[in-house]
């Protein structure tokens, strides 16, 4: 069992808890929602060990595009932060940026500054470094999700 000071995951449970992850988005998107908010601070773990993801609150039912601007900064697929309109395809941005942090323990666009346009441009420019603990399936698996292009996320 974990304690809360666990401040990251190795591989194999970060593998579990992503699975369970990705098993609800699918259904949500199934439903056309879009959840806007996948963070770990909107998830428990039950007593069993299994995910439960909580705070609906920037939930919406889209079936094709919407441009409302809400999440957390860390979060923010590009195409939010630019206004271009999106789809579901951000979740699965959130999602890149979830699992990154469930193994690294931070954020990929991590900065230390309060300075919320210089983590935006970090954001919007795709770039980060993937640290050396990563298995080549990690970063390959994150890389697909943190995808500028989003038809290939």
């Amino acid at each position: 069992m974990f304690s809360y000071s666990v401040r990251r995951f190795d591989e194999s449970h970060a593998k579990f808890y992503a699975a369970q992850v990705c098993l609800a988005l699918e259904y949500l998107h199934y439903l056309n929602l879009i959840y806007r908010d996948l963070k770990p601070e909107n998830m428990l773990i039950d007593y069993k060990g299994y995910i439960k993801i909580t705070d609906f609150g920037f939930g919406k039912i889209v079936e094709g595009r919407t441009w409302t601007l809400c999440g957390t900064p860390e979060y923010l697929a590009p195409e939010v932060i630019q206004t271009k309109g999106y789809n579901k395809s951000v979740d699965w941005w959130s999602f890149g940026v979830l699992v990154y942090e469930m193994v690294a323990g931070v954020s990929p666009f991590y900065v230390t500054t309060d300075d919320p346009m210089i983590l935006f441009g970090k954001i919007c420019e795709g770039k980060y470094k993937t640290p050396s603990h990563f298995s080549g399936d990690l970063k390959n698996f994150i890389s697909n999700l943190l995808q500028l292009d989003v038809t290939k996320r």
